[in-house]
């Protein structure tokens, strides 16, 4: 029989424990009769509400065999995937969120989209976002640059809602960088991929703050772009305007004219240091990512392993 590998990494989400299990149980009675082992593997990723102690508690008394490991503390959602992927055998495996978000019901037609042998990767796209109108306007704005900037990998409703081979897992372990984002290294491998739109089921409030959002984007446009050479053609754009104002200033000098030129200095001014100190800091968040990379510690550090059977 094929096994498939149910990853849920989770962070403060005691409270959603018993609607994970559920979902669990209605995916493996669909599974068998496709003929596929499944295999739960919760990841917590240093939660301080109990999430493990819940998730163990709930499965010994449904008699469910799962494996559970625990952060010592937060290492970040990507971590705990990768941490689920290493510590897992299986021939396919999937990324289901423990906060509702992402449909269980979805979980067999993913496979059955995969099994066929067409494609490598099965990804779940949002067909909406299930947040309000500011955050889903920013969304729409971190996607917008990703384009211009020509990032293949951020893709809009894109998330970790994915089915993927062992050979994707294989190749995403092989990486060894340090500050990852899963999703968008499964599109950089450049494998053979299908998409399964849906819904996000309703979350509450996010785990995702917007310090959080704001710094997974930084990460995603650092990790998958070459920002940095938008110094040139600021500074091509600073010389051309140079040149036309300094036509200008001798052209008035020639006729006469009389120039009030505080306001317009003040103001140049003001946006040439904005945009000197926003270059700064695109170079400085590279620098804090070089310096995350060069440190080689751990992607994580796993607490306690507790196999269920």
């Amino acid at each position: 029989m094929k096994r498939l590998a149910l990853l849920v990494p989770a962070l403060n989400e005691a409270h959603n424990v018993d609607s994970v299990i559920r979902g669990y149980v209605d995916v493996r009675e669909t599974m068998k009769l496709l003929g596929v082992e499944t295999a739960l593997l919760v990841i917590d990723d240093g939660s301080r509400d109990g999430t493990f102690v819940r998730f163990r508690q709930c499965l010994i008394e449904a008699k469910i065999p799962a494996r559970l490991l625990r952060f010592g503390r937060n290492f970040g959602k990507d971590s705990a995937i990768l941490a689920g992927l290493e510590k897992n055998e299986a021939d396919y495996y999937v990324i289901v969120d423990a906060d509702g978000q992402t449909p269980w019901a979805l979980v067999p037609r993913l496979y059955e989209s995969i099994a066929d042998g067409g494609a490598d990767v099965v990804c779940g796209v949002k067909e909406r976002e299930p947040y309000g109108l500011p955050r889903r306007a920013l969304t729409g704005l971190f996607f917008f640059l990703a384009r211009k900037l020509g990032i293949r990998e951020l893709r809009s409703g894109a998330s970790d809602f994915m089915l993927f081979t062992r050979a994707v897992r294989d190749r995403l372990l092989a990486l060894q960088e340090k500050e990852v984002v899963v999703r968008n290294l499964v599109h950089w491998l450049g494998l053979r991929e299908k998409c399964v739109p849906f819904t996000p089921g309703p979350s509450g409030r996010s785990r995702f703050s917007f310090r959080s959002l704001f710094l997974l984007a930084v990460k995603s446009i650092l990790s998958f772009s070459h920002i940095l050479r938008i110094n040139f053609f600021i500074a091509l754009f600073y010389w051309i305007f140079s040149f036309f104002y300094a036509g200008l200033i001798i052209y008035n000098k020639i006729t006469h004219r009389i120039v009030l030129g505080l306001s317009t200095t003040t103001l140049l001014t003001l946006l040439s240091f904005g945009l000197m100190f926003f270059m700064i800091a695109i170079i400085g968040e590279y620098l804090i990512t070089i310096f995350e990379e060069v440190k080689k510690r751990p992607r994580y550090l796993i607490a306690e392993i507790v196999d269920l059977e």
